[in-house]
């Protein structure tokens, strides 16, 4: 998952660098597994592109074999930040479990 995130990220970093202005619209798609292992550095690329937006980070999850607890709290951390910055964290293609799971924690949280 690192290396696509990465990549994403560093495209749209490279884009803004050049023409001096700030994307719209960041996308990340992770593939595989959102667990203890690769939430870390999805974490870290999550939130340096709700940095570099000025508007929308899209999470597209098609590629995403499962995700476990840890990385359902990665994906509600960043709604926190998102809302925090006054951004939108759109998450696109989640399957029903980890739709269920997201919801519950957000309804826990109050987010």
């Amino acid at each position: 998952m690192k290396p696509l995130a990465n990549s994403i990220f560093s495209s749209a970093k490279n884009a803004s660098t050049i023409e001096g202005r700030r994307p719209r619209t960041v996308v990340l798609r992770p593939n595989g597994r959102l667990d203890a292992v690769s939430s870390p550095a999805f974490t870290n690329a999550l939130q340096q592109a709700l940095e570099l937006t000025t508007e929308t980070v899209v999470v597209d999850l098609l590629w995403v074999e499962s995700v476990e607890p840890e990385g359902v709290a990665c994906l509600i951390a960043g709604l926190k930040r998102a809302s925090g910055l006054g951004k939108t964290l759109s998450l696109r293609f989640m399957d029903v479990a980890t739709q269920a799971a997201v919801q519950a924690a957000c309804d826990r949280q109050y987010i």
